[in-house]
């Protein structure tokens, strides 16, 4: 069945196996930093194929992103202005951010707006990235090509002898499966990618110099896994994961990236000048059930998986003039947050049919941006017991916050999975993941922040959760202050009544917010009883869905869901 499917042209896919062309330089991302950075996402076309117009969807381009650079502790505000003539949201992935300015689905950037999140860089150094995350349309803007990284610098990093010459010995490598047509249009679907491109290029080919160079690897795939490799089985050193530097770098051969997943790695090439290098995806040596090795139960398989084949050429020149030619022996030390104490938290990954291996469910539910699958509060150490009932590998990705792996089924994880990490494979068949995090800086009662799968068909397809972080008593927003507003009649056509026990008389001030956390309007009510008060409130004209109603009246804040029919 296999040989079939890679040779056999079937559901409308006209090109089952890459073609091979004249080998292209892959382009280095242009770079953003400062305070205030711009993004325009819009639609483009963009080459390819020699000869052919692919459309495409990019940030402040036809395809892909600028690199945004950030210092730990710098505010940033960054203004985006969606040009794509259809909704979309930013979400910053890995960045430890507030639900707010987190790119969430519930916060949208409608047709022609700017959505302007500022927020203080509270990260370590690592290689994080951006791309919508809207419900239902993440994968079709991020297969259309709507990503880029964000790289975070800080002292302990700048104090490490690292390369660091943006593009020339420190590159960012985005590798990305996806599914073109005859036309070589995108397809908007990933169950037959048959073409691999790095940085945006199909067969791409990097010119490195004759050092130690570190190659930011970056899997934006929406489905399938790389296994990176030289075809030499050169050794290399992966000295970072998803959200900062691990304790030592860990000498490799073999490295696995699910969607999402980030890696930094050193390469000593000091002795390869003037030789070529091949990077490979050995995707014969995937375990079974992880997207692009071989599936279980006979699952389909695309014409590239299973196989070992070429995503990168490298072309090993020159030295630089001040060249890195060692690689450290420590980089940090990683604490691990302790256990002691830590609250519990069971998810569950289902298939139904059990065997089904596209309808995946969370905890047995699918996504519903009006259900909070759980709260729990700032500064709260938590364990989670990830388990996976399905026949494929699930990575498994949390919004706005890092977490250490304490345990792969039931086994410490390798040495390359004990940093910070934000992106976790979930292995198949009663596979489990165990792992501890704490929302430290950011409480929000009214908007969640979500969990999820990050193969983007199964995100799109319900296999994501939400939950709040209520505000420490000590935070801003004291939780002895909060209270629930009483809303009638709700659901509602938008004249509303809203119950309120007030503390004391005086003046008050009501806002509603959108479901995506936009401020959409504030009234002021004036000279309000102590008690129990009913306060008519009229929001006629207000489109169908929820809201959040707020009521503050001094420290004493009331706030509530109200949806409109």
């Amino acid at each position: 069945m296999k040989s079939i499917l890679k040779q056999l042209v079937c559901c409308g896919f006209a090109a089952i196996t890459v073609p091979a062309f004249a080998q292209t330089p892959v382009p280095i991302p242009p770079t953003l930093s400062g305070n205030t950075i711009d993004l325009t996402v819009q639609h483009g076309t963009t080459e390819i194929y020699p000869g052919f117009a692919t459309n495409t969807v990019g940030y402040n381009g036809s395809f892909l992103g600028p690199t945004i650079l950030l210092d730990a502790g710098q505010q940033v505000t960054l203004n985006v202005h969606n040009q794509l003539g259809d909704t979309t949201t930013v979400h910053w992935h890995g960045l430890n951010v507030s639900p707010a300015n987190d790119g969430s689905p519930h916060v949208m950037i409608m047709a022609d707006e700017t959505w302007s999140p500022s927020f203080p860089v509270l990260d370590k150094a690592a290689t994080y990235w951006y791309h919508p995350h809207l419900h239902g349309k993440t994968m079709d803007q991020v297969l259309l090509g709507a990503a880029g990284f964000i790289f975070v610098r800080d002292a302990e990093e700048a104090a490490l002898d690292l390369p660091r010459t943006y593009g020339t010995d420190d590159v960012p490598l985005v590798f990305q499966f996806k599914t073109f047509d005859a036309d070589k249009q995108i397809m908007m679907e990933d169950e037959m990618d048959n073409a691999v491109l790095v940085n945006g290029v199909v067969d791409g080919v990097l010119n490195s110099p004759a050092q130690v160079v570190r190659y930011r690897l970056l899997n934006g795939s929406s489905h399938r896994f790389f296994n990176f490799g030289f075809s030499n089985n050169k050794q290399f050193k992966q000295i970072a994961s998803d959200a900062g530097l691990l304790d030592a770098p860990v000498a490799l051969t073999r490295l696995i990236l699910a969607p999402g997943e980030r890696a930094e790695i050193l390469v000593d090439l000091g002795n390869e000048q003037g030789n070529t290098l091949t990077l490979k995806s050995f995707g014969t040596e995937l375990p079974q059930g992880f997207p692009g090795g071989t599936m279980m139960m006979g699952g389909m398989e695309g014409p590239l998986d299973d196989t070992d084949f070429s995503v990168l050429t490298i072309h090993v020149g020159a030295p630089t003039n001040d060249p890195v030619t060692t690689v450290p022996t420590a980089l940090t030390t990683n604490e691990v947050l302790s256990q002691t104490g830590a609250a519990t938290r069971s998810i569950g990954f289902s298939a139904q049919p059990m065997m089904s291996m596209t309808n995946f469910f969370i905890n047995n539910k699918k996504f519903d941006m009006e259900e909070v699958e759980f709260t729990t509060e700032q500064d709260k150490v938590e364990v989670w017991n990830i388990t996976n009932q399905t026949m494929m590998a699930h990575p498994f990705h949390i919004h706005g916050n890092h977490f250490y792996v304490l345990q792969v089924n039931g086994a410490t994880p390798p040495p390359n999975m004990r940093g910070r990490k934000d992106v976790v494979v979930v292995p198949p068949m009663n596979g489990s993941v165990k792992l501890v995090t704490r929302y430290e800086n950011y409480g929000d009662p009214m908007l969640p922040y979500m969990f999820h799968c990050h193969i983007l068909s199964h995100e799109d397809g319900g296999m994501m959760g939400q939950f709040i972080v209520n505000p420490t008593a000590s935070a801003t927003t004291d939780l002895e202050q909060q209270g629930s507003l009483t809303i009638s009649p709700n659901p509602g056509k938008g004249n509303f009544v809203i119950e309120a026990d007030l503390p004391q008389a005086g003046d008050a001030t009501l806002t509603l917010h959108s479901s995506d956390g936009r401020l959409l309007e504030t009234r002021k009510l004036e000279g309000l009883n102590t008690g129990i008060q009913q306060i008519p409130a009229n929001f006629t004209g207000l489109a169908a869905g929820w809201y959040w109603l707020t009521l503050q009246r001094g420290e004493r804040v009331f706030s509530g869901k109200v949806v409109v029919e």
